[in-house]
């Protein structure tokens, strides 16, 4: 919970609910609080943050900011708050591993992993990149810097690639 929204919120109406959004955060009304909540899909922003990332799967174009997949409409031109994407491989739908936070990239072992290997990659790469970015997405407890973020997303995906695993 926080006090106030940073000062260069938007105000986002949706389904007769006020929400804001900042920086790629979305607050919600608690009282006199706010709260950082997930944002609803359908949500409509004019714009992302800088360190947001292009996620291409297919033929789509996804965009993510803070754990949140948006698709850009050319015909409006606001991003609107998606389903997490579903990537989809030779032989079918590939199953990612488990994510810890909405901070951690989308990740796929491409190297027959057990699924006792995976668990024990995720959680060592969770625990590297808290070390090197000195952000721990399990108890954010504030909103952190953007290039906090940027680290540990970095060092997540640079962690699980050397382990083998396919990241989009």
């Amino acid at each position: 919970m926080i006090d106030r929204v940073p000062s260069d919120y938007s105000r986002v109406p949706y389904r007769g609910q006020d929400y804001f959004y900042s920086g790629g955060y979305w607050y919600r009304p608690d009282g006199p609080r706010y709260v950082v909540v997930t944002p609803p899909y359908g949500a409509r922003v004019r714009s992302l943050p800088s360190y947001s990332q292009e996620v291409v799967i297919g033929s789509s174009l996804f965009f993510l900011a803070a754990g949140t997949y948006y698709m850009y409409q050319n015909d409006t031109q606001e991003y609107i708050v998606t389903t997490p994407p579903q990537p989809v491989q030779s032989g079918g739908y590939a199953q990612p591993i488990g994510q810890g936070s909405p901070y951690d990239p989308v990740a796929y072992p491409a190297n027959g992993q057990s699924p006792e290997q995976i668990e024990q990659d995720r959680y060592d790469c969770y625990r590297w990149s808290v070390e090197q970015s000195s952000f721990d997405p399990a108890n954010p407890g504030y909103q952190p810097a953007p290039a906090m973020i940027q680290v540990y997303r970095r060092s997540m995906v640079a962690c699980l690639m050397d382990r083998g695993y396919a990241i989009n």
